[in-house]
């Protein structure tokens, strides 16, 4: 016997996030998307033994002890051109593609040296600045209706949007000394402002093959908007030694100060079979809940890296290890009505069911290897490779309750560019290539003739998807008079 219109109340309120092509500034499930500051860009992040770049205040506060210039930098910039392709996006060939030119502010930041032991230094970086908006629709036919009601097969149309941003803004102070000659200690605090917005709809609908036609349909519009502040603390240790350096760096898990969200779910249902051999019904579900408190969680991180000066190059390489955050909530929603009428197949089913934001870290280990090559006396050629794995969870998505992240494939970033040293500035111009894609890309409604699924919602499927980057890096330095 065919398929009949099960109608999975679950599945309704966890596809939102995956259907769709991510047209991105950066992921959102990565923590190695950006390397702040002209130097730290160039060599991937791989400055923990840095002492000539003030972005230590974010990489490794132990560096700011080594400085010894007041200084600032500004518009360090990356210009770039991203695609992404992700196969089958709703069955049977239907892609998702999307290219973008886009513009990503990396570092901001300055040290003021003066008198007293300690150095102080102040950042403002952009973490993560994800952008996407993307459609996808179908027009196929399918077997979708049991031949006793429909016989043969209907005409399915099927569409579903979504738009969605994620921004993260952090303000860093950090203070830096020498406890030795060799050894840098200091300590960075990091504030960071994180807003989400998400609006996700899907439809899909089709006539019966009868004299008197029916309609069965099933539409979805969802809505998450939230802020949400935290703070990190980082220790970081710099010891220096001729030709050579080691480093380690200690990140503290994110400290929740506040937050406030918005969660809002709309879905229509016609003509549906929720339980097999039950009666079509027709209901609608609707809540909308603001000024809900949000909690935004950022893991324990370690680093370590170290460098070594050959005759006219330096090699670095940075090691890092981000923890594991367990599934949690980011909004928790009250308990509400939610189906309307009440049915016996939707009794007991509240906005709590499907209406909490959900989220989830797995642990992840990147690393980075840089290399800085000295071409006469003003340039220099610097280069890199690192790791971006993503920390996508895949826990929340299969459970009820709404996800808003969406990448989920491993990045790879080569760089290459040159620094322009004047006595008291400096320019740098380089290029970013970076890689990616999956084979395991979880998402939900994909239609197929060779997979059963319950009608009108799609299942659960795995596919391939695929991105890429091309950018530009201009920044520029200023220092200030040298303090003795």
């Amino acid at each position: 016997m065919k398929a009949y219109f099960y109608f999975f109340i679950s599945v309704f309120f966890g596809l939102n996030t995956l259907l769709t092509p991510t047209i991105l500034y950066a992921q959102d499930t990565h923590h190695w998307s950006q390397q702040f500051g002209t130097r730290a860009a160039l060599l991937g992040g791989a400055v923990l033994t840095d002492t000539l770049d003030n972005a230590g205040v974010y990489y490794n506060p132990g560096n700011l002890a080594f400085l010894d210039t007041s200084s600032i930098s500004i518009n360090a910039n990356l210009y770039g051109l991203e695609n992404i392709t992700i196969e089958n996006a709703l069955g049977e060939r239907e892609d998702f593609r999307g290219l973008q030119f886009n513009t990503i502010p990396l570092l901001i930041s300055g040290t003021i040296r003066n008198k007293s032991p300690w150095n102080l230094s102040y950042a403002l970086i952009t973490p993560v600045s994800f952008q996407f908006n993307g459609v996808a629709r179908l027009e196929r036919d399918f077997d979708l209706i049991d031949d006793q009601e429909s016989p043969g097969l209907e005409e399915l149309v099927s569409e579903t949007s979504l738009t969605t941003s994620v921004q993260e803004t952090t303000v860093i102070l950090g203070i830096g000394r020498k406890i030795k000659p060799n050894l840098g200690f200091g300590i960075s605090l990091l504030n960071t402002y994180r807003s989400v917005n998400f609006n996700y709809r899907f439809n899909a609908k089709t006539f019966s093959n009868t004299e008197n036609e029916f309609l069965v349909s099933r539409a979805q519009n969802e809505i998450v908007n939230y802020w949400a502040l935290r703070t990190a603390l980082k220790i970081g240790l710099n010891y220096q030694k001729e030709g050579w350096g080691l480093a380690a760096a200690v990140q503290s898990p994110g400290i929740d100060w506040m937050g406030s969200g918005t969660v809002a779910e709309d879905i229509t249902i016609t003509n549906l079979i929720v339980r097999e051999g039950g009666d079509r019904i027709t209901a609608f579900g609707s809540d909308r809940q603001e000024k809900l408190k949000t909690t935004y969680k950022s893991p324990f991180q370690i680093s370590i890296g170290a460098h070594k000066k050959f005759h006219r190059s330096i090699l670095s390489i940075n090691l890092t290890q981000f923890g594991q955050i367990n599934p949690y909530r980011v909004i928790s929603v009250e308990p509400n009505e939610f189906f309307r009428p009440t049915f016996p197949e939707l009794e007991g089913q509240g906005s709590q069911d499907y209406l909490n934001v959900e989220t989830a870290m797995k642990p992840v280990t990147n690393v980075a290897i840089g290399y800085e090559g000295f071409i006469g006396q003003s340039f220099k050629l610097l280069g890199s490779f690192r790791t971006d794995f993503s920390y996508f969870d895949s826990s929340p998505v299969r459970g009820e309750q709404i996800v808003t992240e969406i990448t989920q494939w491993d990045i790879f970033h080569v760089s290459a560019g040159t620094v322009w040293e004047k006595e008291r500035s400096s320019l740098t111009l380089g290029l970013v290539y970076s890689f990616g894609s999956t084979d395991d890309y979880i998402q939900e409604n994909s239609f197929s003739n060779s997979n059963p699924n319950p009608p009108l919602e799609g299942a659960l499927a795995i596919t391939r998807a695929g991105y890429s980057n091309f950018g530009l890096l201009i920044g520029y330095s200023f220092r200030f008079q040298k303090f003795n």
